[in-house]
């Protein structure tokens, strides 16, 4: 499969998926685990070398062939993670992993005037292992407030994959010039074992929103292309005698003719759908979805409410935390429980670096905390805020580093 269509294919892919997707996409902070599944699209085994390897008869005086392609149909894969996330748009997880190929019908490059080909292949292609995985959501802000609904990411891995050849079988028709016994003997290549080696990956995709139905609940789509270090096989290449015996049964006698390594290209292409779900994402308050600007608290008497919630970030971060998010979810509650038409956002930053990059941070902290409100059911016309950089701020000062929210 070129690049381009399973390009295509993960677009195709993932134009349904954005229909089942409410609520907007905060990065993932804490523990996540995933699942996913899909179609895997494995490069065949080929060689051009000698020895040939797969299909080799080492009769120096007869060689049958100069080279072999063994092609793989579409396969399986699946894949089983567990990660953490960092809450600024960093994740680092482990990965284990599954796919499948069944082999198709290999041809043979002939050498002289042999002209020979196969017939009865079998036999499957196994890959599995283990992974550690890196990645990097990227901000939906950077698509505008629109595109909140989802979450693209980036990502790769390095690790150890055990590559399974099984039961691979495959029978070499003799031209009728050289056969003997044309219906008694045939010669056969046989390939069975497991070999390990460096693994290595690249990913690209987009998680979807589920909030709706559980909070830190998202669907995922994504392409990889997978690859792994050449391992080492050995194929045996045998002379299969059916011979008749006395009770009018056939018995076969195998005779070793050669014996060869061969190294197979392990390189994948794979689209999955997946499940991801975050632990630690606080569940919404449960404010009305479409809320006038003017709104106001319910008839019972609330107990006493803060008007005033500060939300703080890591150095040098916009990104939302857990606590942080928490402290935004604290004030949407409050807000719906005191007179409140309108919620007023201060963004800061502390007194370290240049100033522009601190405005720009002081910025990006308070679109953050208003997408985290506007995803809590706040209507964005309820929502003013300003950004003031380093204003009044000297040094590394922790306390600087926050978006006041103000309830109006």
């Amino acid at each position: 499969m070129q690049f381009k269509q399973v390009l295509l294919a993960a677009s195709l892919l993932s134009l349904p998926l954005a229909g089942l997707t409410t609520g907007a996409q905060a990065q993932v902070s804490g523990v996540y685990v995933g699942a996913a599944a899909g179609g895997n699209f494995q490069t065949s085994f080929a060689s051009n070398k000698q020895p040939t390897g797969l299909y080799q008869q080492t009769q120096t005086n007869n060689p049958i062939g100069r080279g072999f392609n063994a092609p793989l149909g579409t396969g399986v894969v699946g894949i089983l993670n567990m990660g953490y996330g960092f809450g600024n748009g960093l994740r680092a997880e482990v990965e284990g992993n599954y796919r499948a190929n069944p082999m198709t019908k290999p041809t043979l490059y002939s050498n002289g005037n042999f002209a020979g080909g196969f017939q009865s292949p079998t036999g499957n292609f196994r890959n599995y292992g283990f992974m550690a995985n890196f990645y990097y959501d990227i901000d939906p802000n950077f698509f505008g407030e629109g595109m909140r609904w989802f979450q693209p990411y980036i990502g790769f891995g390095v690790g150890y994959a055990f590559t399974e050849l099984r039961n691979i079988h495959a029978q070499q028709i003799v031209p009728a010039n050289q056969q003997q016994q044309q219906q008694n003997s045939y010669i056969e290549s046989v390939v069975n074992g497991t070999n390990a080696t460096l693994a290595y990956q690249g990913m690209i995709g987009a998680a979807f929103s589920l909030d709706s139905v559980l909070p830190g609940l998202a669907l995922t789509a994504e392409y990889r292309y997978f690859g792994a270090l050449a391992p080492t096989f050995r194929a045996t290449v045998q002379s299969v005698n059916n011979q008749q015996q006395n009770n009018g049964g056939t018995a076969a006698t195998r005779f070793t003719l050669s014996s060869a390594k061969f190294h197979p290209e392990i390189r994948a292409s794979s689209v999955l759908v997946g499940m991801r779900y975050a632990f630690d994402t606080p569940e919404p308050p449960g404010v009305p979805a479409n809320l006038p600007v003017g709104w106001s608290a319910p008839a019972a008497p609330p107990p006493p409410q803060m008007r005033s919630y500060i939300v703080y970030f890591a150095n040098n971060s916009p990104a939302l935390d857990v606590a942080a998010r928490r402290v935004v979810a604290e004030a949407v509650q409050s807000a719906r429980t005191v007179p409140t038409t309108s919620l007023q956002l201060q963004g800061h930053a502390d007194g370290t670096g240049r100033s522009p990059r601190n405005q720009r941070l002081s910025e990006q902290r308070v679109q953050n905390v208003t997408a985290e409100l506007v995803r809590l059911g706040v209507p964005r016309a309820a929502i003013a805020g300003v950004a003031s950089g380093a204003a009044g701020s000297a040094g590394a000062d922790p306390n600087a580093r926050r978006v006041d929210i103000l309830l109006r």
